[in-house]
């Protein structure tokens, strides 16, 4: 009885010991760490205002004013989501080649183009074949006469059994 009670206290002992153990590095860090750890890139951030001029897999070139055109690294499925297409104009906040937002700007129409090729002239029909009589129709070939039916062949008889000899 008394080693019972001795497995029963060492097993509780164990499972709270493990049990704080495991809780404690899953405990969240109070408000005031979480704020000293943090940093800011306010200081480095670029914003980045223009026309969306293409977008070729994850890069997206952006034409600015009075700028040259620049070329911008996106997650795809940002660009899903925002549903960015050529002719959007954006505002990008950037920190060295790093996106850190982006957002579309409302209120401005795109307008699709399209490009006018010249036009080439229609290929000329060909002319039409002149009109030939039909050719006469060929005889149907007959049939070969079927050959002969064959009889089947009878079955040779079967030998008779030998007598089995008896015990008597």
């Amino acid at each position: 009885m008394r080693l019972q009670n001795i497995k029963l206290l060492t097993g509780a002992t164990l499972s709270v010991l493990i049990s704080a153990v495991s809780v404690h590095p899953a405990m969240a860090n109070p408000a005031i760490e979480i704020a000293q750890t943090q940093t800011t890139t306010t200081a480095n951030t670029q914003t980045v205002v223009g026309f969306v001029k293409s977008i070729v897999g994850d890069v997206v070139t952006i034409r600015e004013e009075n700028a040259p055109y620049r070329t911008l690294r996106i997650q795809k499925c940002v660009l899903k989501i925002l549903g960015l297409v050529p002719g959007m104009k954006v505002r990008a906040s950037v920190a060295g080649s790093q996106v850190e937002s982006i957002v579309v700007i409302p209120n401005y129409k795109v307008v699709a183009t399209t490009v006018v090729r010249p036009a080439t002239p229609a290929p000329r029909p060909a002319p039409e074949p002149e009109m030939r009589p039909a050719p006469a129709p060929r005889p149907i070939p007959r049939p070969a006469p079927a050959p002969a039916p064959i009889p089947a062949p009878r079955p040779a008889p079967a030998p008779r059994p030998a007598p089995v000899r008896g015990l008597w």
